[in-house]
């Protein structure tokens, strides 16, 4: 069975690397194929966690995130979204912003240069 509550501390956060596509599309299969088993009942949480949401700030159970992995794509840290394709990106506010792990326009991976560039741009806090 998942785990229903998220690691704490910094050892929560890991970099999100091929490998982690690879096991997020393994969960994927392996929850496709239980869910064609005839009375199957989901294991994990049933929605996602209410602090965890997008655009809120890394609640305090973490700790600051180390300042290693600010602006850079990690795996997701809600358990809601262990089977699906998506990353995180924690700022320097320690705001918390998802985003989908699929190809954008059909060409650019999560891994592409010119798409992490535009995450860069967009989670960057102006001075306004």
């Amino acid at each position: 069975m998942a785990p229903l509550l998220p690691p704490t501390g910094a050892d929560a956060f890991r970099r999100f690397t091929p490998e982690s596509l690879a096991e997020i599309e393994r969960l994927m299969e392996e929850k496709r194929i239980a869910a064609e088993v005839e009375g199957y009942v989901g294991d994990g949480p049933s929605e996602p966690s209410k602090d965890l949401e997008a655009g809120k700030s890394l609640p305090m159970i973490f700790g600051d995130a180390p300042t290693e992995i600010l602006n850079t794509p990690l795996e997701d840290i809600d358990p809601f979204y262990k089977a699906q394709k998506t990353f995180i990106v924690i700022t320097k506010g320690n705001t918390i912003f998802r985003f989908n792990a699929e190809s954008a326009c059909y060409i650019l991976s999560p891994f592409n240069h010119l798409r992490r560039g535009a995450i860069k741009i967009l989670i960057h806090s102006y001075p306004f």
